[in-house]
């Protein structure tokens, strides 16, 4: 079984030498991806130093965002045919001790392994108003979507690769954490098969939290969006999730269509989730 594990990173100098240390002690088998927004604190400096034949560095050439951080890595792991991929957060938060306890989740045929604080078993270590605004936001979203889970929020996941294409990716262009409820709604939408395993979820290990304030007040609204897609949209079937080349970087899967309804007529543009030019394509 050919396995990759993923984090993005960005000021991240204090974790990141430490989080691939831990990585290759839990999963010694696997390839490790890192993508890093250009960062200013030293990370790249760290990365760069760090000689590891298992592990792959892309740096792109800013804040291009988290969500497609996780897109581009989805479409790496496709396009060098790993059969796993666990993604998780680069700060310690989430333990790497736990990724064979995922992998060994989609052993159970399911295509798609949370790691949840709030299953049986999970710990998470926030207190006082960020633990509850944490478990209303899970809490409200297994309420509202309808989908028998008790995690929707986190990045640790682990996923059979080969189930990523049948997940409309265009649906997932969406700022923030509110990708990660997102996938969930695509994944269940598309028929993939759900599952968790507890998890202990720390306090990040160093740094600062990269959550803006207004985080909260976006999530709340994509939430109440993708209620209404979940419950009145059906999913498109003639979804195409082809390995695109971008001209730009010269990158041979990251580049992907992304659609934008105008009325009656819909635009199309290319964006290139390595590099982030943006190329119109007119209307169809």
């Amino acid at each position: 079984m050919k396995k990759l594990v993923f984090f993005a990173t960005y000021n991240e100098a204090g974790n990141v030498a430490s989080m691939i240390e831990r990585i290759e002690l839990a999963a010694p088998d696997a390839d490790i991806l890192v993508v890093d927004d250009n960062s200013k604190d030293g990370t790249l400096d760290i990365l760069a130093g760090l000689a590891r034949p298992n592990l792959k560095v892309i740096v792109r050439p800013g804040k291009l965002g988290l969500g497609t951080a996780h897109l581009l890595a989805w479409k790496y792991a496709i396009f060098h045919q790993y059969d796993v991929l666990v993604t998780m957060d680069g700060d310690h938060s989430h333990d790497p001790a736990d990724i064979p306890k995922l992998i060994d989740g989609l052993q159970d045929d399911v295509d798609m392994v949370i790691g949840s604080r709030y299953a049986k078993g999970g710990i998470c270590d926030y207190t006082g108003y960020r633990l509850r605004v944490s478990q209303a936001a899970n809490k409200a979203a297994r309420l509202l979507l309808g989908i028998k889970l008790t995690e929707f929020t986190t990045s640790y996941r682990a996923f059979r690769v080969s189930r990523l294409t049948a997940i409309d990716f265009d649906t997932l262009v969406v700022g923030g954490y509110s990708f990660f409820l997102a996938v969930v709604v695509q994944a269940h939408l598309h028929g993939l098969r759900l599952g968790e395993r507890p998890i202990h979820f720390h306090e990040r290990n160093a740094g600062v939290s990269k959550i803006p304030p207004l985080e909260i007040f976006r999530g709340m609204f994509n939430l109440l969006r993708l209620t209404a897609i979940c419950h009145l949209v059906k999913p498109a079937h003639d979804i195409s999730n082809d390995q695109l080349h971008c001209e730009h970087c010269g990158c041979d899967f990251s580049k992907m269509f992304v659609d934008e309804k105008k009325t009656s007529t819909k635009s199309v543009e290319e964006i290139c989730l390595n590099c982030g030019a943006k190329t119109a394509r007119g209307t169809v």
